[in-house]
């Protein structure tokens, strides 16, 4: 599950690009074809004499059919689950990367955005450059196993725009921060150093009205 501040706005989720659907679609296509196969050959071999079954040729290829398209059905849907779930989510601070593998298992891992160092966007041949996507490398500080890359996402530079825009956010924040402490801390000086010129005026005001005494 997906633990969000209470403050956290998430500000994008990222899908993998559809072009990698289409490798699990032709698949498909094929699978759901071959039981048409399976039917013109099964119309043209002798089953009766191979198996012993009370029935006709329409309901054991009727039954097999079936039986396949429950298999089809099966893998497609853990497909687009692994699709549809295989997400990057960014947020006002961090970057949450979600991979799903297969209907129940899942690895998520998160870090934050000011420590992203570095952002490096791949690009690998005419389809991806023509269809806008491909990888991107997050580099964080520290280096310990914890830069990742995030494959086949659509709009690449975009999501590094975005991440770019939210560190000069942070950035900006944490100057005014900053600015904000070093403005209290000369305050804080400026205040002390009225405080101790009333003092020495106030001492030297008592030292003149004991002198003005004494000489009465």
């Amino acid at each position: 599950m997906l633990e969000i501040e209470q403050n956290e706005r998430i500000l994008k989720v990222i899908h993998k690009h559809w072009f990698v659907l289409l490798g699990d679609l032709i698949f498909l296509f094929v699978a759901l074809a071959a039981p048409v196969v399976f039917l013109v050959v099964l119309s043209s071999i002798p089953i009766e004499n191979a198996f012993s079954f009370s029935g006709t040729k329409f309901f054991a290829g009727g039954f097999f059919f079936f039986a396949w398209l429950a298999i089809v059905w099966m893998i497609a849907w853990k497909m687009w689950t692994t699709y549809y779930l295989d997400t990057i989510i960014i947020t006002d601070k961090r970057v949450f990367d979600i991979d799903q593998h297969g209907l129940f298992s899942r690895e998520s891992g998160s870090f934050r955005i000011d420590r992203i160092q570095n952002i490096t966007v791949h690009q690998k041949g005419i389809i991806q450059t023509l269809l806008n996507f491909g990888s991107v490398q997050f580099e964080t500080a520290g280096g310990n196993g914890e830069d990742f890359v995030a494959e086949y996402i659509g709009s690449p530079y975009e999501v590094k725009r975005l991440i770019n825009q939210m560190q000069d956010g942070t950035l900006d924040k944490a100057q005014e921060v900053l600015l904000h402490s070093d403005t209290i801390e000369r305050l804080g000086m400026t205040e002390s150093e009225d405080s101790v010129e009333k003092r020495e005026q106030r001492e030297e005001g008592r030292g003149g009205k004991l002198g003005e005494r004494e000489g009465l």
